[in-house]
């Protein structure tokens, strides 16, 4: 029943949330075939976060015929993921390799086979160097580099998608980062947008403009109604969407929204069908093909950005006059807004993209740490997060170093302040990307 009249049904879901369902039963059902014959499902939208998480997760089954499976898919698609759960069972890699201890079973053997695998050599050296490597940054070495031959065909049918309100920003190689002599502030720790690097993209969409006020109370009016379907599958329980900045007038409705976290700004990316920008997206789409420092051009103009000299029309020329100029701003009720309309944007990329920078900094779906797919976890009930999401382009309380569009920002998931909003990006699906290759990404800037 389940393979010759379920799976092929499973298999042609394509929306993730209707996905994520699947994969929740993939880790729950009690009985253990049908977890095992689920996971050709979950396997089908790898790389996708939740069908990571989800398989990572099976590595632990109790059932043999459960996580032998997860852990030969994890081997094929090298899930760097997996390895602290590896690591549980058997430790060491590099011990195991000559001194197998215990366990000695065939478990240990598909551990340690798996290991090796997403490592990709039995090389002792190789092994220490690129565990050395996985402590430091939570990541193997990836290429950004690296152009992936997407079939000509997928590439043209998501080309000839018309989005409304929305850029297309071409594919290709662009400039991410900058070298340490183009750094135009040094107040603030940049060491991180350093140094210059290639990096490869395939085409995607990006909103023109930040998400209004009025479209995120939108989005928090249907969550109410209809409850959290698009939220984050590991958001905390109880989690209210409502922005708070909704009872202040001072943010208006057509104003770029503040005040929401990033399980906020991620159910409102799906709740419109789109997803939230990785840092590279947004810095290809503020900087363009030339890499400019700043959106229009290689010097700061504060008459183009709302940032902290904007609230009192002042230079911001010191630390100092910064600081207190916020710390004014905070307490003063006869401020009538800190953000502003974007009716007559002078703020505008080579791609047309508008206001990336200043106004409100912006939530990406990068983690700060690894820059690859941010995926906050939670333990239990305690409001423990997973790391720091990047946080882009600066906002009304911002001084000039903390606004160069390679300058990266960070939070943590939960934290709500009235200086954070979003702008959606729409993608070709990433596990479609990895279909249509008929092999791993190696490019690890597109997930």
């Amino acid at each position: 029943m389940i393979g010759h009249k379920i799976l092929p049904l499973l298999h042609k879901v394509e929306h993730p949330v209707a996905a994520e369902n699947i994969f929740g039963m993939c880790m729950s059902h009690p009985i253990a075939y049908v977890r095992y014959k689920l996971i050709e499902v979950v396997e089908n939208w790898i790389p996708y976060f939740s069908a990571v998480e989800t398989i990572v997760n099976l590595t632990l089954d109790p059932d043999d015929l459960v996580s032998f499976r997860a852990m030969e898919v994890c081997g094929k698609y090298r899930i760097e993921e997996a390895i602290p759960n590896l690591s549980k069972i058997i430790g060491d890699v590099t011990e195991k390799l000559h001194f197998p201890n215990k366990p000695v079973g065939l478990g240990a053997q598909k551990v340690l086979e798996t290991f090796l695998d997403i490592f990709g050599t039995k090389n002792e050296e190789e092994l220490r160097m690129l565990k050395h490597y996985f402590q430091t940054y939570g990541v193997l070495p990836g290429n950004y580099d690296f152009e992936e031959k997407i079939p000509t065909e997928l590439l043209e049918e998501f080309e000839r998608i018309e989005e409304e309100g929305m850029v297309f920003i071409p594919g290709g190689f662009f400039e991410y980062g900058l070298n340490e002599n183009e750094v135009p502030y040094k107040t603030f720790n940049w060491n991180d947008s350093v140094p210059k690097m290639k990096v490869w993209l395939p085409p995607f969409f990006i909103d023109k403009y930040p998400v209004t006020n009025k479209e995120y109370d939108e989005f928090t009016d249907f969550i109410e109604e209809n409850g959290h379907i698009f939220c984050h599958p590991n958001e905390p329980e109880g989690k209210e969407h409502r922005r708070n900045t909704y009872w202040d007038p001072r943010y208006k409705p057509d104003h770029p929204v503040t005040g929401i976290d990033f399980y906020d700004a991620f159910a409102f990316a799906r709740w419109k069908g789109k997803e939230l920008p990785t840092e590279f997206q947004w810095e290809k789409a503020a900087r363009g093909p030339e890499g400019l420092i700043w959106p229009w051009g290689n010097s700061f103009d504060p008459t183009k950005v709302r940032y902290s000299g904007s609230l009192y029309g002042t230079n911001i020329d010191s630390l100092d006059e910064w600081r207190k100029t916020i710390l004014k701003a905070h307490q003063d009720t006869s401020l009538d807004s800190y953000t502003i309309s974007l009716k007559n944007p002078t703020n505008i990329s080579f791609y047309g993209v508008v206001d990336m920078v200043g106004n409100t900094w912006e939530w990406t779906r990068s983690d700060f740490k690894t820059r690859r797919m941010f995926h906050p976890v939670w333990e239990s009930t305690q409001t423990k997060a997973n790391a720091f999401a990047v946080l882009k382009g600066g906002s009304f309380y911002s001084h000039p170093g903390l606004m160069f569009p390679s300058y990266r920002a960070k939070d943590i998931p939960f934290c709500r302040h009235n200086e954070m909003g979003i702008r959606c990006v729409k993608n070709i699906p990433v596990y479609l990307i990895q279909r249509a290759l008929k092999k791993p990404i190696t490019n690890k800037a597109i997930y």
